[in-house]
């Protein structure tokens, strides 16, 4: 195997003069981004002064916020344009920095404290992600995949995809696809360079997870194109939109239609955050975009959905048209509120307040009767004991099954339903097969369809079929 060694030891011009460029504008330290993943002990630090509690899913991340995995716990955190970081088992990380210059460039600062964590990033090219391992930084370029692990003293990166360099001492050195640079414990400055990245047991996990949201980031509703943003491919997966006559297009869960009584705040907790006190982090995977932008509305016998910006204004100004909200619009039926808000005496910086939680979902995935269940991502890892979902009455229910240890053979499918392209109707009935062995909530694919009235009712809800086959997921 080729080896390149360094002893990063030079001039810091280069480095100077980045931190000028940065430092040139006006920063706000105002971002907010999505746990948008959770599997098995994770713990949270979101920077109260109270320390590590249990994470929740949809739990917004801000900067100075730590998030901790167990022996059994994985965690995804995802930024504004898509971009994740993936945690593995026994790791630790810390968003030192989540800013946002004048130009609208986006710093992002992560430490890998211990264990392993994944890179994925995306987003324009003034977007600038860099990680600290062992004291040492790294700049991650745009469109690239990279690995990162940190335990027994010998931190090294992996790049998978694109490239990253080693900013240290003043000097930047270049790791480009398919070579790992292992650091020196004993030198602070010493490094090499192998060609080649060795397989490890988490890959196939952040495999499955960037190839579930490439899959469903793309738009297949009609609404507009280029519509993206953290969260979006939840809403493809998990439900199909609608033109409403009079109102817009809307987003609805699948299977909601046939749940009478259902209404978003069926299942979730209200978490305190300083600053701006508590938001609503939702139980359902779907439940970000729905929860923080736009607005909630109920359309008589057609039920809940969610509606991006107000009308059809949205489709000219992003998803992004009302702003983050810590706690949702809602236009229910009359007679319906939606739960209090706790109140927050002396809400300050270093205020603090418990999380409260709604609902009776409690710690499952939150699965809506009739729509998709969960994917199970934790069965491509090694030696992991999977949960096959039951379509039941009870979305609290669900059958325990071991699936067989991943081997080194060809992987030909996912633990997740394909997206079925150039289906025009949300409704439409759809069956499924796929994928390694993986149990698999099958709801209907994703489209849209238009109503005859704003208050017509609709057959949203998929077949939601369990299957444990082989082969690629595709319809029948």
């Amino acid at each position: 195997m080729a080896k390149r060694t360094g002893n990063a030891l030079s001039a810091i011009l280069a480095v100077i003069f980045m931190a000028a460029s940065i430092g040139a504008y006006a920063e706000s330290h105002v971002r907010i981004i999505r746990l948008s993943y959770i599997d098995g002990s994770v713990q949270m630090d979101r920077a109260t002064g109270q320390g590590l509690e249990r994470a929740i899913l949809n739990t917004p991340v801000t900067e100075g916020a730590s998030l901790v995995t167990g022996s059994d716990g994985l965690a995804e955190v995802e930024f504004e344009n898509n971009s994740t970081v993936r945690l593995g088992e026994n790791s630790e990380v810390r968003f030192t920095k989540l800013v946002v210059d004048d130009a609208g460039a986006k710093l992002n600062e992560v430490e890998l404290v211990k264990g392993t964590a994944y890179f994925d990033t995306k987003g324009s090219k003034e977007d600038i992600y860099r990680a600290t391992v062992s004291g040492s930084r790294f700049l991650i370029h745009r469109d690239s995949e990279v690995r990162f692990s940190n335990d027994l003293g010998n931190p090294a990166i992996a790049v998978i995809k694109g490239d990253a360099e080693l900013q240290n001492q003043g000097r930047e050195i270049k790791v480009s696809k398919r070579e790992t640079l292992t650091l020196d414990p004993n030198n602070p400055a010493g490094y090499e360079i192998a060609k080649g990245v060795d397989a490890g047991p988490l890959d196939r996990w952040n495999s499955e997870r960037s190839a579930y949201q490439q899959s469903y980031s793309y738009n297949n509703s009609g609404v507009s194109s280029g519509l993206n943003g953290y969260g979006y491919s939840d809403l493809n997966y998990y439900g199909g939109w609608s033109y409403l006559p009079g109102v817009g297009y809307g987003w609805q869960p699948y299977g909601v239609s046939s749940w009478i009584g259902w209404n978003p705040y069926l299942a979730g907790s209200w978490a305190f955050y300083p600053g701006f006190g508590y938001t609503w982090a939702s139980a359902y995977p779907w439940g970000w975009l729905p929860y923080h932008y736009g607005t909630w509305t109920f359309l008589g016998n057609g039920g809940w959905f969610w509606m991006p910006g107000p009308g059809n204004v949205y489709r000219n100004s992003g998803w992004y048209y009302t702003g983050f909200r810590p706690v949702p619009v809602v236009n229910g039926p009359a007679g319906w509120a939606p739960p209090t808000r706790p109140p927050v005496a002396g809400v300050g910086a270093s205020a603090y307040a418990p999380t409260v939680k709604v609902g009776t979902i409690g710690n499952l995935p939150a699965a809506i009767p009739g729509g998709r269940i969960p994917p199970n991502f934790r069965s491509v890892v090694p030696g992991a004991t999977a949960f096959a979902h039951s379509n039941a009455v009870s979305p609290t229910v669900r059958q325990q099954a071991t699936f067989a240890r991943p081997t080194a053979a060809p992987y030909h499918g996912h633990v997740f339903a394909s997206p079925a392209r150039g289906v025009t109707r949300a409704d439409s009935p759809a069956m499924w097969s796929g994928g390694s062995g993986a149990a698999m909530g099958m709801g209907v694919p994703g489209g849209f369809h238009s109503m005859g009235t704003a208050g017509a009712s609709r057959g949203m809800g998929g077949g939601g079929a369990s299957h444990a086959s082989g082969g690629h997921g595709s319809p029948k």
